[in-house]
């Protein structure tokens, strides 16, 4: 009885939620005007010319509530914040153009990114993301 109740049990938790899935590493993508297309791995302080790729099925959203979207961080350095500037589609994907920030240059802003992805305020995908200081004062 116990032994069916575990299965039970870890089936449920296998078929939860997407917020309830393993982080997903997305891709980053250079944005600005006439620059091509190219990709990277992290995500970069001081910046506003990226956005992160997520396929649409990972969001399980539909285009109507492409603008309700918002993201949380945890796991960076105080002082160090990541922003959703707006969304776009290309194709099957949606890129979330965000700007990552430090409050102070002499921070490091080295770490990895636990973004929570929300649709009205419900979690609908969770990502981990490096995040890099482009440069640091002394």
């Amino acid at each position: 009885m116990l032994k069916k109740t575990l299965l039970t049990l870890a089936a449920a938790l296998t078929l939860g939620t997407p917020a309830f899935a393993a982080p997903t590493i997305p891709t980053v993508a250079a944005t600005s005007e006439g620059s091509g297309y190219q990709e990277y791995s992290a995500l970069y302080t001081e910046s506003s010319w990226m956005a992160l790729e997520l396929p649409l099925n990972l969001l399980d959203t539909g285009n109507s509530v492409m603008d309700t979207l918002s993201i949380d961080d945890s796991g960076l350095p105080a002082g160090v914040h990541i922003a959703l500037d707006s969304v776009s589609m290309m194709g099957e994907i949606a890129l979330l153009h965000v700007t990552v920030t430090r409050d102070d240059t002499a921070i490091a802003g080295n770490g990895m990114a636990a973004l929570t992805v929300r649709s009205n305020g419900q979690p609908v995908a969770t990502l981990t993301i490096p995040v890099l200081g482009a440069a640091q004062d002394e």
